[in-house]
């Protein structure tokens, strides 16, 4: 008895509130297929922007890729090239001392010569 006092008066007022509610929002139904095309051009702009986003991000890493590898090989470029400057000059500079080396040992060499030799070493027995 007492869930049917409770029960009754809820069912009533929740008939009324959706009767009321039903007749207020029953013409804004007639939107609906209004802003069913409203927001399906909304999510077209949308998705033609972030197909185009998405282009322009992907042709912006391909630009940085591919910089990337210019700028690699570029120097790896400018590292043999400068490596084989040194080494041309390392080559250049050895013929250059080299005859230097050769008369300054051919010296050194002429004035060992031409010392006295020391008196050998005596070996005393006892």
């Amino acid at each position: 008895m007492f869930k049917l006092l409770i029960a009754l008066p809820m069912l009533f007022a929740g008939f009324i509130a959706l009767s009321v509610g039903g007749l207020v929002l029953l013409p804004l139904l007639a939107l609906l297929p209004g802003l069913l095309a409203l927001f399906a051009g909304v999510f077209a702009v949308a998705l033609a922007l972030a197909v185009m986003v998405f282009v322009v991000r992907l042709a912006a890493a391909i630009f940085i890729g591919v910089g990337g590898l210019v700028v690699g090989v570029v120097g790896f470029a400018f590292l043999l090239a400068g490596g084989a400057i040194v080494l041309a000059l390392g080559v250049a500079l050895i013929h250059l001392l080299l005859p230097l080396l050769l008369i300054f040992g051919l010296i050194w060499l002429i004035r060992r010569s031409a010392r006295t030799a020391p008196p050998p070493l005596q070996i005393s027995h006892g």
